[in-house]
């Protein structure tokens, strides 16, 4: 699936309709977004996917099944594969610290939002580059560093002077959201390299102003979250959506930023002849 199709060609799918019907409006509104970005990344089989969760994302984001979807969360992965082949060929549980396959085993591997729960993060950027096999792709999407700074209650308390508050407030986040990592380019940028993947497309998304109206949405979607408590679903008909659809579908085709709370990061994994690589901002 493209963001972008060529004249003449059908319109893009509409991630943030697919995503409203079933998700609560904060989760809608950022794997919209994210299904823009991930979507369009090559996908050359075969293909892992680190931390497939419920599979949810991949039966949207993705025009071509996944081969290996791989989780430490137990509990999702029946849903994963109840999805079915047209999904994921094969779900596992393990830890990207230690994959459990041979080197070079894969052609893509795709993350979503994933990287940065895991503490030990450069082990297991060094087993993705160990299972890629050379000149293949490594593509994830991640909390920036601005993530905390760009919540509306952070901005809220920064602008009336409460600069010790508004830290915490971020940092309050952060630590709910289990973020590890929430560092700039050029430390992922460090990172990458040092196991042997180049960076070969970096592209903040996700706006001060969309990441307020995210934040809120975690205290307006308190319903959502009930409801999927209490009977195992986050929506329970589309009429309570409606007014979400219409109030952030403007965040959900806003233009990329220049700076943004969350970043799209693609990169391959070198050969032993080194390439030429423009980097997008």
């Amino acid at each position: 699936m493209t963001d972008q199709q060529p004249g003449g060609a059908a319109p893009p799918t509409d991630y943030f309709s697919r995503h409203l019907q079933d998700m609560a409006p904060h989760r809608a509104i950022l794997r919209a977004v994210e299904c823009r970005l991930m979507g369009r990344v090559p996908l050359r089989p075969p293909i892992l996917d680190i931390g497939c969760g419920d599979g949810h994302f991949a039966s949207i984001a993705y025009d071509q099944p996944i081969d290996v979807g791989i989780d430490v969360l137990a509990r999702d992965l029946p849903e994963a594969a109840a999805r079915g082949p047209q999904v994921y060929r094969q779900v596992l549980f393990a830890d990207a610290t230690r994959l459990p396959f041979a080197d070079g085993a894969f052609n893509t591997v795709v993350s979503n939002c994933v990287i940065e729960h895991i503490p030990d993060v450069d082990a297991a950027l060094r087993e993705i580059s160990r299972v890629l096999a050379p000149g293949g792709t490594f593509a994830t999407t991640l909390p920036s560093e601005h993530y905390a700074e760009y919540l509306l209650g952070s901005t809220v308390l920064r602008r009336l002077g409460l600069r010790r508050l508004s830290r915490a407030y971020g940092a309050f986040f952060n630590r709910i959201s289990h973020h590890y990592h929430v560092d700039p380019p050029a430390v992922w940028r460090a990172r990458l390299a040092a196991v042997g993947l180049q960076l070969v497309e970096h592209r903040y998304y996700f706006s001060p102003a969309a990441h307020r109206a995210f934040d809120v949405c975690h205290y307006l979607g308190v319903p959502n979250l009930i409801s999927k408590r209490l009977l195992g679903r986050w929506v329970l008909h589309p009429a309570q959506m409606a007014p979400f659809a219409r109030w952030l579908r403007r965040y959900y085709e806003e233009p990329w930023p220049e700076q943004g709370a969350y970043q799209f990061v693609r990169c391959v994994k070198r050969t032993t002849t080194p390439e030429l690589i423009a980097i997008t901002h």
